[in-house]
């Protein structure tokens, strides 16, 4: 495993906006994982995990990417009427979507189209369509800052809306998920579900996806709309003209841009609602993001 240095992020995010990491790599399997985490520990650089950066903004990074998605595979067990579906963190959400179709399992269907994988979507607690995926979750399994693995069950472990106890605690490296098969066909569910979304989010242009996370009883959505902030534009970043919860990357949109988009809208909405919009999508810069900095013990 290489360990890059210098590496432009734009093309690890879905926004196509990024700045450079100081450092870069992928890791193929868990020792790989270990290496750098040891490395950093040598080091005190920070290490930042990373999917397929559906939710991630960069900045310039001082610190180390560490890439997930080459750690991939599936295990299948069958019980009954229930599936243990096992995946590795690198990989891509779409493949449980796609299995549960196959299988008509209930529940992680209502997640196609999240451009995540089975990591990132477990750290940020994916959600959509009254689903979120810790309610199929059964254990997970990561490695702490310091290299020591974990299984936990997800029992022992705070998740909340869009919210999870990673990577504070560590790197996701595997979920378990127990998935009963569907009493209904789930077939007609996920078109309603696809179309759904290719009407009413931007998904053929480069987005972060949701900016905000709802705040309690209301969209960020419709806040956002009502203060005119639906088809804003600053630079070559914009909040969607289709969903206003979007922002989109027009071509050559940069971190700057973002970070001051994204605060006129929460001003906005703060001074018209006293609400103030709390981030969905992870801005990440500097050396102190939303990464942890390895410490030396």
């Amino acid at each position: 495993m290489k360990l890059l240095k210098h590496v432009k992020l734009s093309s690890f995010t879905t926004i196509g906006v990024g700045g450079t990491a100081r450092y870069f790599c992928e890791p193929k399997n868990i020792e790989d994982i270990i290496h750098v985490l040891l490395f950093a520990l040598d080091k005190g650089l920070e290490v930042f995990p990373l999917g397929r950066g559906a939710n991630t903004i960069f900045g310039d990074f001082d610190g180390i990417v560490l890439n997930l998605r080459r750690l991939r595979g599936i295990r299948i067990q069958k019980a009954d009427e229930t599936f243990l579906i096992e995946a590795m963190a690198g990989e891509p959400l779409s493949e449980l979507v796609k299995l549960s179709i196959e299988e008509n399992l209930e529940g992680l269907y209502r997640l196609a189209g999240f451009p995540a994988t089975v990591g990132g979507a477990v750290a940020m607690n994916a959600g959509a369509f009254g689903y979120e995926i810790r309610k199929n979750l059964l254990e997970v399994k990561f490695l702490d800052w310091e290299g020591r693995p974990h299984r936990v069950k997800v029992k022992e472990l705070d998740f909340s809306y869009r919210s999870s106890p990673f990577p504070e605690l560590g790197f996701v490296v595997s979920a378990l998920f127990e998935v009963p098969k569907a009493e209904v066909s789930v077939k007609e569910q996920h078109r309603a579900i696809v179309k759904k979304r290719k009407q009413t989010q931007p998904i053929n242009m480069p987005t972060s996806g949701s900016t905000f996370k709802n705040p309690p009883e209301d969209y960020a959505g419709r806040l956002l709309e009502k203060v005119g902030m639906k088809g804003y534009r600053l630079g070559q970043v914009a909040f969607s003209d289709i969903h206003a919860n979007f922002l989109v990357n027009l071509g050559g949109g940069t971190y700057t841009q973002v970070v001051r988009i994204i605060e006129e809208a929460k001003r906005r909405v703060f001074e018209e609602f006293g609400i103030i919009l709390e981030e969905e999508v992870r801005l990440v810069e500097g050396s102190g993001a939303y990464g942890r900095k390895v410490h030396r013990t």
